[in-house]
């Protein structure tokens, strides 16, 4: 291989121009002497050949042919000396004054044992000598050459005959074993013959060494079986069972398979291969094989390709609509949860909206109770694996302020079921303007593989959700502190005013009763003088307090105003509110207080009791009514009921 490259490779020398500097008189000398040289080396052997053609019966003709190659290789080395002047070929140039030495050596050589023949030739006069005898001879043996002419005239004939028929039958046979063979030789695929019985090839065209790199004989010898040594390992069984299928086909139809086969520096070649019956052995059965393989590699790879990419396109197509349907769902639940006008009814809602977002967990939402103390769940989904009630001291995700994933019995959080078979677990704390919420919690079967996705929308969850609850708490204090008289958690004025507006146009609509029960504290002044304002403080709190225990759920308790307060009780007769008041009033007796370690004296109410719409049409006819029923329970002693009559 080297040799090789050095008779092609001539830029590592310099053109022997430059020995002339190539000074153009000296080297026109060369080039002319050269060429006028090389012009009477071709002439001489010329004139040989025309001579001993001329001459017949020319001994030593082999020397004459020596000369002239001698010759003509002495003339080729000038021709080579003028290419050398701008060529520097001088490996071509030494192997031409090589050949020349040699063909020299030989020719001398050769004369060495013609000169004793040389000597021994005969002379003129024995040359005639011998010319008179042979013609006497021929004469001879003219008569007997005049009948074998005739007999051989008839068998030239009928060989003749013979001859021409076998002549145009082998023309014919050549002619087509040639476009045959043109034909396999040209052609840009693999033609190959397998025979069944040794597993090896038994014939291939020369493409194969052009794509894979072996040569016809590498294959024809191949030490192992060819199918085993060169296939790909993960096609070998689906061309073995090609090939016996290819046993059960007829002879004008074939089968095709694609398989990989490694070339002689070890890459693998997709070859699409069309196999056929090619000969049978005595009994019928196929022994060898005829193929046409194929090289498909590009466009298997470009096939590949495209299929992972159309594979990766489907995936991430599902990606997107996983998370298109992901969020348009998230985009639901935000909606439901901002709609809610209360934390008690987006408890009612959350879990059911979440389920659907992670269908392959369980989870629950756990929000912080006002004192931050513990956790409670107000909404789960799944099966539950976590404590309903649990302290922050307990999730490393409120600990660390940061989601907390676990799949580790050890590093799961202490609210977490220790007992069950507990896989995955997540932990977002829901924090909103730097302030715990609560906790989103999710747990996912020890097999699960979480998907970025699904971790994604789970913090984008746990961070909408802490907004909307610290919103929803937000909107339930500010309503708390509107609505609520802050000292005896009653509602306050304004809102008594527009409920009961709203419950008697209710009342009148259906034909059904509203009374009204207004209280007040007796001697109320005397807890402020005596104990001082924070134990007046401390009498209205509880008394509040007692009244909400006391109503019915419909029923709504007001600080009118003072130390008065005032029941609304839907639905309820006259007759029915003064039973209920005096329950009350009875209760409110009993409750015996402290105050700085001093008991205080016992609390006894005044109340007045209304009723829609014989006491009164309208809001304020309607608490005037109990007012003027309340003055009169005053009058007549304190620590009573009195219910409205018009009389009065």
């Amino acid at each position: 291989m080297n040799l090789e490259v050095q008779l092609l490779l001539a830029n590592q020398y310099i053109p022997h121009g430059h020995c002339y500097l190539w000074q153009t008189p000296l080297v026109g000398l060369h080039v002319a002497a050269d060429a006028l040289i090389a012009i009477a080396y071709y002439s001489i052997p010329i004139c040989l050949i025309c001579f001993a053609r001329q001459v017949q019966g020319l001994p030593f003709k082999g020397v004459f042919m020596l000369f002239g190659a001698f010759i003509i290789a002495c003339g080729t080395t000038h021709l080579a000396e003028i290419w050398t002047l701008w060529h520097p070929n001088y490996w071509i140039y030494g192997i031409l004054k090589a050949i020349t030495a040699l063909i020299s050596l030989y020719t001398a050589l050769s004369l060495i044992p013609l000169i004793p023949k040389a000597l021994h030739l005969p002379s003129p006069e024995q040359i005639s000598s011998l010319n008179q005898q042979l013609s006497e001879q021929v004469l001879i043996s003219e008569d007997a050459k005049q009948q074998l002419h005739q007999l051989n005239q008839e068998l030239e004939q009928r060989i003749a005959e013979k001859t021409a028929a076998l002549v145009r039958a082998n023309q014919d046979l050549q002619s087509s074993t040639k476009f045959k063979e043109k034909i396999t030789d040209l052609a840009p695929n693999i033609l190959y013959i397998y025979d069944l019985n040794s597993n090896s090839n038994v014939y291939c065209n020369p493409f194969i060494n052009k794509l894979l790199g072996y040569s016809q004989l590498e294959i024809l010898n191949f030490k192992t079986n060819i199918i085993e040594a060169l296939i790909h390992p993960e096609d070998l069984i689906r061309v073995k069972q090609h090939f016996e299928s290819c046993l059960e086909i007829e002879d004008d139809k074939y089968l095709e398979i694609e398989y990989r086969i490694r070339d002689s520096q070890g890459k693998w070649h997709w070859l699409q291969d069309k196999s056929a019956i090619f000969s049978r052995n005595q009994v019928g059965e196929p022994d060898q094989i005829l193929g046409i393989a194929q090289d498909i590699t590009e466009a298997k790879e470009t096939q590949l390709r495209n299929q992972e990419l159309t594979q990766k396109l489907e995936s991430q197509v599902l990606a997107l609509a996983k998370n298109n349907q992901a969020r348009i769902k998230l985009a639901e639940m935000n909606e439901f949860i901002q709609a809610c006008v209360s934390l008690e009814e987006a408890q009612n809602i959350i879990g059911e909206l979440l389920q659907p977002l992670f269908p392959d967990s369980s989870g629950a939402v756990y929000l912080i109770n006002d004192n931050q103390i513990f956790l409670k769940a107000i909404a789960t989904w799944g099966t539950p694996t976590s404590k309903e009630y649990f302290e922050p001291k307990e999730c490393w995700g409120i600990r660390r302020s940061n989601l907390h994933q676990a799949n580790s019995p050890k590093l799961h959080c202490n609210h977490t079921d220790s007992h069950g078979d507990l896989g995955l677990t997540l932990c977002f704390p829901m924090i909103a303007k730097g302030e715990t919420i609560g906790v989103l919690y999710f747990s996912f079967k020890a097999d699960y593989t979480l998907e970025q996705s699904v971790k994604d929308l789970a913090e984008t969850v746990a961070q909408n959700l802490a907004i909307t609850f610290a919103n929803l708490k937000l909107q339930q204090k500010l309503r708390f502190q509107s609505l609520r008289d802050p000292l005896t958690n009653l509602f306050n004025r304004r809102y008594l005013l527009e409920f009961l507006d709203n419950e008697l146009d209710r009342a009148q609509r259906q034909q059904h009763t509203v009374s009204v029960i207004l209280l007040d504290i007796d001697y109320f002044k005397r807890f402020n003088d005596v104990y001082g304002h924070s134990a007046g403080d401390l009498v209205l709190s509880q008394v509040g307090a007692y009244l909400l225990s006391e109503i019915r759920q419909y029923d709504i308790a007001c600080r009118y105003g003072g130390e008065e307060m005032l029941i609304v009780m839907p639905g309820a007769v006259a007759k029915d509110a003064a039973i209920r008041a005096e329950g009350i009033r009875a209760g409110v007796k009993k409750l015996q207080l402290e105050h700085e370690g001093k008991k205080l004296d016992s609390i006894s109410v005044s109340i007045g009791v209304s009723s829609f719409p014989n006491d009164g049409s309208n809001v304020k006819s309607l608490i005037d009514a109990a007012d003027n029923a309340l003055y009169r329970a005053k009058e007549a002693g304190r620590d009573r009921v009195v219910s409205f009559t018009k009389t009065s």
